[in-house]
């Protein structure tokens, strides 16, 4: 909706369903799960690394950097327009600007910790972040794009 508004279209209860829908497909919800399970094997590591085990600071640090990396790359790769038909060259697209473009992807994390805290501090608001995340990343988007 917000790519679209940018290019002059109207922003509609009509054309939001009808990408609602387009968006409602096997891929994506598979995209969804693995994306959840990716969370939970990364707090299950940093628990596991909380625990006591010798090298877990180390392996702390890794388990976040791998893991802020993969956040990034999936919430951009969510972003692009490939992602509507093709996951797998959204996300090896993503990727690539992820590494061209460490400003964005600086900016996406940005966004997403802006969100997350956000949502902590009003618990009955946090389905309402979701929001300008999308906004940070269509201009993170926008912005490359731009170059």
């Amino acid at each position: 909706m917000l790519r679209g508004g940018a290019a002059g279209q109207p922003a509609t209860a009509g054309r939001y369903f009808g990408v609602l829908r387009r968006r409602l497909r096997p891929a994506d919800l598979l995209a969804g799960l693995v994306a959840v399970a990716g969370a939970l094997l990364c707090a299950a590591d940093l628990a596991l690394a909380r625990a006591g085990l010798p090298g877990a600071v180390p392996f702390a640090v890794v388990a976040a950097a791998i893991g802020g990396g993969a956040l990034v790359v999936g919430l951009r790769a969510c972003a692009r327009p490939e992602s509507l038909t093709d996951w797998r060259a959204a996300v090896r697209e993503a990727a690539r600007d992820a590494v061209r473009d460490p400003g964005g992807s600086a900016l996406v994390l940005l966004a997403v910790a802006t969100a997350v805290l956000c949502a902590w501090m009003l618990v009955p608001l946090a389905f309402l972040a979701p929001g300008p995340l999308a906004l940070a990343l269509t201009a993170v988007g926008l912005r490359h794009a731009g170059r």
